[in-house]
């Protein structure tokens, strides 16, 4: 029961802590509005642990055709498909930011 208890506090925590560490993008304006918390909620919960699966997948699949896109002279460009624009997502866009999305 203990060890439960602990392990809650500590998903709690974890799930937690990107919300106060987030840039709201409310420097001096007011942008930041509740329908932006609320789309800030869903990212962080599925969209981020998603798109990070999306990144493993990219690697792998970047990795296994990497020798074929070696042969085409295209490497630079699978490496940015499959690898540079996931990690992009995942890493640098603001939460609940789906503005600059494709």
């Amino acid at each position: 029961m203990k060890n439960t208890l602990r392990a809650a506090i500590l998903t709690a925590i974890t799930l937690a802590s990107p919300l106060a560490m987030a840039d709201s993008g409310a420097k001096g304006n007011d942008d930041c509005s509740v329908e932006q918390a609320f789309i800030a909620i869903p990212d962080l919960l599925v969209v981020r642990p998603v798109s990070l699966a999306g990144c493993a997948v990219g690697f792998t699949a970047f990795v296994v055709t990497s020798p074929f896109t070696a042969m085409a002279e295209c490497v630079d460009e699978s490496w940015n498909t499959l690898v540079k624009t996931p990690a992009r997502f995942t890493f640098e866009r603001d939460l609940g930011d789906f503005d600059d999305v494709k």
